[in-house]
């Protein structure tokens, strides 16, 4: 007789694939935060840098220095999202 032919063999349950994963929950968690910096840094540094530029810069090229600050916080913002998607998917 086997093992699996034993009415009284007690088996052990799998364990959960779809259970509570933390490693998963951190990087949703660190995927949310950086969404949250983005948008925040945005906003706050847009203020901040715009009275700057307009302190220091002539007028004729505030508008470039602005999109330059601009794309780089975006571009920080969007490596930190994509590492994290990457992280969540598996890859």
């Amino acid at each position: 007789m086997t093992e699996t032919d034993d009415p009284n063999a007690t088996e052990e349950p799998a364990p959960s694939t779809t259970g509570f994963d933390v490693r998963t929950n951190i990087y949703r968690g660190a995927l949310g935060l950086f969404a949250l910096l983005a948008v925040v840094a945005v906003a706050q540094l847009y203020a901040s840098v715009g009275a700057t530029i307009d302190t220091f810069i002539s007028r004729r090229y505030q508008p470039l220095y602005r999109t330059a600050f601009n794309l780089v916080v975006l571009l920080a913002a969007g490596i930190g999202i994509s590492w994290s998607v990457r992280r969540l998917s598996g890859e």
